[in-house]
């Protein structure tokens, strides 16, 4: 599965999802724009190094929508043709969805412990930061030893990526795309 990170606008990000089989599919504008790392590719990063099949780019690949990914238009499907796979990517989306038990919380939890830290190496502090970190530190509580240990242990891969595909990404101009192939950490091109 190829995942676009397309650069759409100065402080505006889109991406566009092809997978082997199943219609390709987008979502513009994608939540959480950021100049470093947008929010999805840090989900990205976290969920490929620390071998979640269930978080969202697993549901993804395994032919779901994450649900909020939407049909690409046109795609050369007639009309009908695109609505009844929309129809079927949705439902398909929500059993994935319901059926990704604690490693989609895990995913969640993750991004968040992961994002915070790097952030807080990479600016300067602030009292956005300092609550965003204690927020974070609330969050380790949810964790299980062996979840925790699975993080600590996922924690270099995952920063030296965030790292290598943040000064990519920060490189791009809008209308310009970063496109990893899922599981793999390092774009195409």
């Amino acid at each position: 599965m190829k995942v676009h990170f397309i650069r759409s606008g100065e402080r505006r990000y889109g991406m566009r999802i092809e997978r082997r089989e199943g219609p390709v599919l987008v979502m513009d504008p994608a939540p959480g724009f950021d100049p470093d790392l947008p929010h999805d590719m840090v989900h990205f990063v976290v969920e490929a190094a620390m071998g979640l099949k269930t978080g969202v780019f697993g549901q993804l690949a395994a032919g779901g929508d994450a649900g909020s990914f939407h049909v690409e238009a046109g795609g050369g499907l007639p009309a009908k043709e695109r609505q009844r796979a929309a129809r079927k990517q949705v439902a398909r989306g929500a059993r994935l969805a319901k059926a990704q038990g604690r490693e989609g919380q895990l995913s969640e939890l993750a991004v968040l412990l992961f994002d915070v830290d790097w952030r807080r190496t990479h600016r300067p502090d602030s009292p956005a930061q300092r609550a965003a970190l204690a927020e974070a530190e609330r969050t380790c509580a949810a964790l299980s030893p062996d979840e925790r240990a699975r993080i600590d242990a996922a924690r270099p891969q995952i920063f030296d990526a965030f790292d290598r595909l943040s000064r990519r990404w920060r490189q791009l101009r809008p209308g310009e795309v970063l496109v990893l192939e899922w599981p793999h950490l390092h774009p195409i091109g």
